[in-house]
């Protein structure tokens, strides 16, 4: 293949992977001292020579060529200039001419002129070189080329991930098109005309703005599947598509949790349940579901007054309706997908009166009770354990207690209502912690037992020449601050009123006559009933009021909206039932006539209340005017102690301690 030409000239650095050709020689590029090569003068026993390289030339490809202008005596001729230029520029070019070799070209620089051939079409193309020496003479040399077609290039289209789990309500997913050409380079810029599709609509994909990826969600909250598709067409027009398998595990329903255990629903009256519907992570069914409430019930008693919210629902029961009854509410939600889920929630009325559990103490030697509008407190201890103190609420609630131990040794509860609403829903629980004495030891828990129990320090009958302290009451002081206290003994006529934190003051007390009630007044002072139905009064400026004795009592009561000396007493009188005496100096007046002996007489807000021994039945006076009635006991059982309130709707309760130790509740229908 090679004439005349010089084996040193041949070579070059490995990057330009060429062989020297002989100008003219070169069979299959051409010869520069062919009988066709134009006529040109002629360097005496000069030989320009070119390299083309062993890369066959082909469309869109770029051949580099080295022209080198040697002597007789076969060294290279410097200072000649080179000039190149192609005979069909429609079939190649020469782009660029430099006497520098290419970058690529080799790490050893060979000595030389290049030129850089660019490949248009396929054809036939003559590449001519023009050497020029310094006195004008020239050598040419002409390579003559052919251009081959550029071979087709062939894509390969893939999905990456080519699975995928889409969540709903989930980030949606990336899924990006890998485009593979077959010269190995990133293809994805030479497709065109791409199309993203799912088979399921629950599914959906966003393609990108250049197309090569989409975002891949769901709408759907059932387990599915689906496939996505991604197509493209090649350069030569050929459609190129690709698969990812989808997958979207069950949304879970939201799960159904009421307020309370269980709705306790007194006749006549109301109760009001909310549902709370809490999602799985990531979903949205709770607020997205259809509610409908329904009682399941034998006959009527129950029904649906309102629905304030979605999620809650006031049940009424019929006032007619004061036997025991039970039934069931049920919410059911119903989904966008069809799916339902429902929770019951048992209706109670247990009847009039309800059971506490049994104190936590067998057989205890004291038991305190205390109730308001939606609570009970009962203390038990026996002297050698613990006291334990339980607060019960809604029926259905277990009890609570305070996180402090009571000494074993502790003697009585009692309730301090805050007298500054109406219906008092703040009262302080007051635990005498010790046995009396001129000073005894107390603690107060807010009614909640949510703080820690404060102690402190009461006077007691000791200090007044009396061994026993017979009673005492409490109440917060005016503003629900601080808690005040009156405190009498067993046989004397002497009373006092002490605010916690403070001293004692002592009343002017009664001739002989026992104290049977006292009552503090909410800003300080008090009001205290002796037995010969006297009336005992003093205020927070130490001014001291004394009634005279208007009728011998056996029990007595002082009013607990008391706040001055002209507060209403009631007394039992024996063989003339319960009485009252509305102001100061006034009579008493029979209220309620023939009452058997009466063991305990109370008074609440509306009402006075009387047990008598051994009936069992408790009499209910209502100071609003009302004829007087009675309550039969549980079970007809006796009963050896009770506690009063009412409730927010002014009806009554009574927490009552029978013979055989258990404690039962009364709600007044």
């Amino acid at each position: 293949m090679f004439h005349g030409l010089h084996a040193g000239a041949r070579s070059r650095a490995a990057g330009l992977l060429s062989l020297v050709l002989a100008a003219g020689l070169l069979s299959a590029c051409g010869s520069d001292d062919a009988p066709s090569s134009p006529a040109t003068t002629q360097a005496p026993s000069s030989r320009l020579i070119v390299d083309t390289g062993t890369a066959a030339p082909a469309q869109g490809s770029t051949l580099t060529l080295k022209a080198t202008l040697l002597g007789a005596d076969g060294l290279e001729v410097k200072g000649a200039k080179f000039a190149w230029s192609s005979s069909n520029e429609a079939v190649a070019v020469v782009a660029s001419a430099s006497d520098q070799a290419p970058a690529a070209a080799s790490v050893m620089q060979p000595v030389g002129t290049y030129a850089s051939v660019r490949m248009l079409a396929p054809g036939e193309v003559d590449i001519v070189a023009t050497a020029t020496l310094p006195d004008g003479t020239q050598a040419t040399s002409t390579t003559h080329l052919t251009v081959q077609a550029a071979p087709a290039k062939t894509y390969a289209l893939t999905l990456s991930p080519s699975t995928l789990t889409v969540n709903y309500g989930a980030t949606p997913q990336v899924v990006t098109a890998v485009v593979r050409r077959s010269d190995g380079v990133d293809g994805a810029a030479d497709l065109t005309d791409w199309s993203w599709a799912v088979d399921n609509a629950t599914f959906a994909a966003a393609p990108a703005a250049d197309s090569h990826s989409a975002q891949v969600s769901t709408t759907g909250t059932l387990a599915g599947t689906g496939q996505l598709t991604a197509c493209a067409s090649t350069p030569a027009g050929d459609r190129l598509c690709a698969n990812a398998a989808l997958a979207r595990p069950l949304v879970a329903l939201p799960s159904i949790a009421f307020s309370v255990p269980s709705l306790y629903v007194k006749p006549g009256r109301t109760g009001t349940v909310t549902a709370t519907l809490t999602d799985a992570p990531g979903a949205d069914l709770a607020g997205r579901a259809t509610l409908a409430w329904s009682i399941q019930q034998s006959g009527t008693a129950a029904s649906i007054v309102s629905m304030p919210t979605s999620t809650s629902v006031t049940i009424g029961l019929d006032a007619a309706q004061t036997g025991t009854y039970a039934a069931t509410l049920t919410l059911t939600a119903t989904y966008p997908d069809g799916r339902t889920n429902s929770s019951t929630l048992p209706l109670t009325f247990p009847g009039m009166w309800s059971r506490l559990p049994d104190a936590p103490i067998a057989s205890p030697s004291i038991v305190s009770l205390a109730i308001d509008g939606t609570r009970v407190w009962r203390l038990s201890a026996n002297g050698s354990q613990p006291a334990r103190l339980e607060r019960f609420g809604a029926a259905g609630e277990g009890p609570v207690e305070p996180a402090t131990a009571l000494p074993a040794v502790t003697q009585g509860m009692w309730l301090a209502a805050d007298t500054s609403a109406v219906n008092p829903a703040d009262p302080a629980v007051v635990v005498q912690l010790g046995t009396d004495g001129a000073s005894v030891p107390f603690g107060s828990f807010d009614a909640a037992f949510a703080n820690p129990r404060a102690d402190f320090s009461l006077a007691g009958c000791a200090q007044y020449a009396a061994s026993t302290t017979a009673g005492r009451a409490f109440v917060k002081a005016s503003g629900g601050t601080g808690i005040v206290s009156t405190g009498w003994c067993v046989t004397s006529g002497t009373w006092w009123w002490q605010p916690v934190g403070g001293g004692a003051t002592a009343g002017r007390g009664f001739s002989g006559a026992p104290v049977l009630d006292a009552h503090p007044f909410p800003g300080g002072g008090g009001l205290a009933i002796a037995a010969d139905g006297s009336r005992d009064a003093m205020q927070l400026n130490s001014e001291i009021w004394s009634g005279v004795a208007l009728a011998p009592l056996a029990q007595g009561a002082v009013s607990p909206d008391a706040t001055d000396e002209h507060a209403p007493i009631y007394g039992y009188v024996g063989g003339n039932g319960i009485v009252v005496s509305s102001d100061t100096f006034l009579p008493y007046v029979t209220r309620v006539p023939s009452v058997p002996p009466l063991i305990k007489l109370s008074a609440i807000p509306h009402f006075v209340l009387g047990l008598p021994a051994p009936w069992s039945v408790i009499y209910v006076v209502n100071t609003d005017g009302s004829a007087p009635t009675t309550v039969a006991l549980p079970g007809n059982a006796l009963g050896l102690d009770f506690a009063g309130a009412v409730d927010a709707n002014g009806k009554l309760r009574i927490a009552v301690r029978l013979a055989d130790g258990s404690v039962w509740v009364y709600d007044q229908p």
